[in-house]
This record gives structure tokens, sequence and C-alpha cells, in this order.
């Protein structure tokens, strides 16, 4: 019996001093806070009716800076300090992004209101502001953990002074049984609420105390009376803790019952052991019942906690799944942000409005919530700034478009200034949008510059057609003489004729709806040609003459290259037209040579070779006339010059 007896009890203090080692075995460490579950572990050994502390979760987005530090204030001095490392940070995090994005805003007005980068101050008031109440935190947090590492080192100083007073217990003569348990009894109850130690002590630390633990167990089942009365006295215990279970059966608070019920085992296995043999099983089976029946109140409180639990995870994941849906749109505008702002706002209310979820998906479902509101607000932060960078390139666009507009307006260089004014007005309508504040200024200065050019280029347009019409009235005084010329004999004819064409091409332009006079006037000298017998060569050689006459008198190179390319490309289209006409004449090959249509088509190619000759011989006058005013100058020769056809 004895043999059993010892086994048992050595069974169950290693056991005892295993699980007791694993509970209370442990420190802080430095780096990291001490969890919410060890300082409730604590608290409910020191007191079964302590109520566990949990620092809220909270939305910081959604406060503003002054908020902020005000939450921040609120959460040092309501929860300790060392649980509330991850509120701080988070507000910190909050805290410097609102910060450094009101900034930069404040900034960037400061610098579109005209104000230089170098004078620009920021303002750090509230920065001072939450930095004090950062630090404090931090100061507060550091005395904390001084305060830990000196209650540690008095804590085992207590502890080994215990472990002195256990061992002198046991191998010192007994004066008095009552007065070796009261003692007995006191050291193991100052041992239990010793408190922590440090780590590195810890282990050795318990194992000689539950080495003198045993030892003195061992004193007592030599001495029979000192079993009788631990066992007696740990019964009592034992019916202690029973009976304080029984009454969590009916506690209304299930979490209180189940904290309690914790703490009534550890004391179950710290002071309740050992009892004699006979109540030792019934004794642990009742109390094994009781704690049975409060963990079924549990299942049933979970299980209706895991219904409502679901039903929330439901509604926070459609949530979560809307927020989605905002975060990934595809080019996002202004319309759309405008759209949806209020619809995000309503969501993260909602979101806080449901109850919590379970344990397992709380965490990925609050950070997925709150990873999902900051991408959206960066998104929104990030469109609205490269909207902003955008509008400001614009705005630099613009103002160069002004400038260019201001520096031309006065321009006399009609033809390449009208082009410039032209394009510049075309890229001001593909530019997008400016700040609103200069758009109107912008447009209106704009306007203004393009405005003074184009009046002063439709004045000087007004004064070229008088010019013209002018022209147009001296040709057509000029066409009205021309019937007198048939009166004349031969020679008098075309000396008139002569002296009319060297008038004629010595007027300038005429307006250009008014162009075939020059086709009527070259009819009737054709007409006066051809009654009065006059060789249509010497009208010819007297016209080319009049015209390289021209040429030398006036020195006009310009115009001399511009006839060289026109008369070019007449040249080239001719060749083309008759080379056209002789293969279509393929379709004549069974006609008869008094066909009309093959008749008409000779005829056709005959003139246009007739034409061609006299161009061509035109073409090599002028550009004998080219080489001979040109040569030694490094002027490049017409054939080289662009071939375009310049219209008058």
């Amino acid at each position: 019996m004895s043999t059993e007896l010892d086994n048992l009890q050595n069974a169950e203090g290693n056991k005892k001093k295993e699980e007791v080692i694993k509970s209370e075995n442990t420190s802080h460490d430095h780096q990291d806070d001490t969890s919410i579950e060890e300082l409730n572990s604590e608290k409910r050994n020191e007191n079964p009716d302590y109520e566990e502390t949990v620092v809220p979760q909270e939305d910081y987005d959604s406060l503003d800076l002054e908020q902020l530090i005000e939450k921040a204030k609120k959460i040092q001095n309501n929860y300790p300090v060392f649980l509330i490392g991850e509120a701080i940070n988070n507000i910190k995090e909050s805290f410097n992004q609102k910060f450094d994005y009101n900034e930069s805003q404040r900034k960037q007005k400061y610098l579109d209101e005209g104000g230089e980068e170098i004078s620009y101050k920021p303002d750090l008031s509230l920065k001072t502001q939450f930095n004090s109440v950062y630090h404090d935190y931090k100061a507060r947090l550091t005395a904390h953990y001084q305060e830990q590492e000196q209650k540690e080192q008095n804590n085992l100083k207590n502890r080994l002074q215990i472990i002195e007073e256990l061992k002198k217990l046991y191998t010192t003569p007994i004066e008095s049984i009552g007065s070796f348990f009261k003692e007995f009894r006191d050291i193991k109850e100052r041992w239990h609420n010793a408190g922590k130690i440090p780590k590195s002590k810890a282990s050795d630390v318990f194992k000689t105390y539950f080495h003198h633990l045993e030892n003195t167990h061992e004193f007592i089942k030599l001495n029979k009376e000192l079993e009788e009365l631990d066992y007696a006295h740990n019964l009592e215990q034992r019916q202690a803790i029973i009976s304080r279970a029984k009454e969590l059966l009916t506690e209304p608070s299930i979490q209180k019952a189940l904290n309690e019920l914790q703490y009534l085992h550890k004391l179950w296995k710290e002071q309740a052991e050992p009892v004699a043999e006979k109540y030792r099983e019934p004794t642990w089976q009742e109390f094994k019942d009781v704690t049975q029946q409060i963990h079924a109140r549990k299942s049933e409180l979970f299980e209706k906690i895991k219904e409502e639990q679901e039903l929330n995870l439901k509604k926070k994941q459609k949530i979560i799944d809307e927020l989605e849906k905002i975060s990934s749109s595809a080019n996002p505008n202004h319309s759309f942000w405008q759209n949806n702002i209020k619809k995000i706002e309503k969501l993260r209310e909602e979101f806080f409005s449901i109850g919590r979820v379970q344990k397992e998906y709380s965490g990925e479902t609050w950070t997925r919530f709150k990873e999902l509101l900051h991408e959206i607000n960066t998104q929104k932060n990030t469109y609205y700034k490269e909207l902003k960078k955008v509008q400001q390139d614009n705005l630099r666009k613009k103002n160069e478009l002004l400038k260019i507009a201001k520096d031309n307006q006065d321009s006399e260089n009609w033809d390449a200034a009208l082009n410039l004014y032209k394009k510049i007005q075309n890229d001001w309508k593909n530019i997008g949008h400016v700040p609103r504040k200069y758009s109107d200024k912008l447009w209106n200065e704009f306007r203004e510059y393009c405005n003074n050019f184009f009046d002063r280029y439709k004045q000087k347009n007004n004064k070229i057609n008088e010019e013209w019409q002018e022209n147009l009235s001296k040709k057509q005084a000029i066409l009205a003489k021309l019937p007198s010329i048939f009166e004349l004999d031969q020679n008098e004819a075309l000396q008139k004729i002569n002296d009319y064409c060297v008038q004629w091409n010595s007027i300038g332009k005429i307006p250009r709806e008014n162009m075939n006079i020059n086709k009527e006037f070259n009819q009737t000298i054709n007409k006066l040609t051809s009654q009065l017998n006059i060789d249509k060569n010497l009208i010819d050689e007297m016209q080319l003459n009049i015209k390289v006459e021209n040429y030398i008198q006036s020195k006009d190179d310009k115009k001399l290259d511009d006839d060289l390319r026109r008369m070019k490309k007449q040249i080239q289209d001719l060749e083309h037209e008759i080379v056209q006409l002789e293969n279509n004449l393929s379709f004549f090959s069974n006609a008869k040579q008094d066909n009309p249509l093959l008749q008409n088509s000779l005829n056709n190619i005959e003139a246009k070779k007739v034409k061609l000759e006299e161009l061509k011989q035109t073409y090599s006058k002028l550009i004998n006339l080219d080489l001979t005013q040109t040569n030694g100058n490094n002027t490049p020769d017409a054939d080289n010059k662009p071939e375009e056809d310049i219209t008058e």
C-alpha cells in the first residue's frame, strides 16, 4: 500500500512540477510588449474575479490628426502601457501618412499661389504634439520594463529565501506538528504568489524548489501523524474548490466562470495535493464532473455565438468583396471617385456596426478590410496627385504657347506666323485641363494675343486686296484697248501687241477669282495674230523675251525659281498625259482613219506635243538665264530645286 502511494505521489509530484514550471517559468522579452494573455493569466492568479483586459481594434485611418492625438492619449490613460504597443504604432503610422499627405497638399497650394520652395515653412505644431505623446509612451514603457526587471530580481531573492526556509523546515527537528504545517502551508502559499523571476534563472530555481518540496513530502511520510494532518488539510482544500466550482454553474457570465475554473484547476494542482487514497478518486471525479458541466455551458453558448459569428463573417466578407471591386476598378477617373467616396464611407460604417467573427478569421478579416481601405485611399490620393501633376504639366505647356503667341503677335513674316498661330491654336485645344484658378485667365490672354495677330493679318489682306483690285482694273483697261489693234497694219499691230504684253506682264497679282482675265487676254492676242496674219512664233518669242527682261529687271530669283518649278511640273504632267493618250490609241486598232473619236484623240495628242515643245523651249531659256544670273554664287541649279506647283 505504501509503495503504491509513494509511486502515485511521485507521479503526481512530477506532473505538478512540470505544469507549474511551464505556467510560471515565463519572463518579459524586452523587445516586445507583454502579451494580453500573460497579463490576464497573471491577474487571474491574483484575483479570480479579474476581468480580462483587451485593447479594442479601431479604424484609425478614418480619424483626422487632432483625433489621432486624442486617441493616443486616451489609450495611454486607460490601458497598461505594455498592452498598447500595437495600437500606438498603428496610430503613429496613420498619423504620419496623414501628416505627410496634408503637408504635401499645403506645400503644393503654397507653390501654386506663387510661393518659392526655398521660403516654404512646414506647420509642425500637430507633429510636435504627437511626438510628445509618443515619447511619453516610450518613456513609460521603458520605465515599466525597468520596474519589471527590478521586480523580477526582488522575486528571485524572495523565492530563494522561500527555498531556504523549505529546506530548513524538513531538516530541523519538529517542535510542534501544528506549527510545522502552518509554516509549510505558508511557504507554499508564498511560493505560489511570489511572481515572475528572470528567465535565465527560472529553470534552476524551480527545480531546486520542487526537489526540496519532494523531500518535505518524504519527511511527512515518515511521520504518520504529519501525513494524516497534511491529507486532512488538502481534503478541505479540495472540497472548498469543488464547492466554488459548483457555484460557477449558475454564474451568468460563462467567460468569467471559465476564467475562474482555470484558476481553480491551478489551485487543485498546487494546494490540494495529496489526499488520502480513499478520497483521491471520488473528489477528483466530482471536480471533473462539475468541470464538464461548466464546459457544457460553454459549448451551448459557443454554438450560438458561432452561428452569429458565421453570419457576421458573411456580412463582413460581402463588404470586403464590394471594396475589392472598387479597389480593382480599371482606370478610375474623377467621376468614379466622386460616385464612390460616399459608398466607401457607408461600407466602412457598416463593417464596424457588425459584431465579432470567429477568432480564426478575425485577424484575417480585419487585416484585409484595413488593407483595402488603405489601398483605396492610396489609389484615390495617387489619382488626384497624378491629376494635379498632369494639370501642372498642362499649365506649363499652355504658358509656353501663351509666350509664343505673345512674342509673335507683331510678326511681319505673315505666312510663317499664320501657320504658327494655326498650330498653337490646335495644340491649345489638344492640351487637357489646367487648375481652374488659372484656366480663364490663361485663355483670355491667349485669345487676346491671337486676335491681335489675326486683326493685323486681316488688315494686311485688306490692303493687298485693294492692290490686287487696282491691278485688275489696269488689266481690264488694257483688255479694253486690244480691239483697236484690228485697225492697224501688221507692223504697227505687232509693236502695239508687244507694248500691251509688256504692260500686262508688269502688272502685279490680281484676285484669284478673276484669274480668267489672263486667259481672255491670251485668247484675244491669238485672235489678233490670226486675223492680222502675224507669225505666232514671233509673238511667243516676244512674250518670252518680255518675261526674261522682267526677270532681269526685277532680279527676283524667288519668282524665277517658282516659275521654273511650275513649268517643270507642267512638262512632266504633259509628258505623262501624252504617253497615256498614245497608249489609249490601241483601242482604235481596228477603227478607220476618219473615225471622229480617233481623229479627236490624234488632234489632242498633237496639241499637247506642241504645248510641250513650247514649255521646253521656255524652260530651257529660263534655265540658261538662271545659270547666267547665279554663276559663281553657289546657288543650286533648277534641276535640284523642289518639284512643286506654285500657283499664282
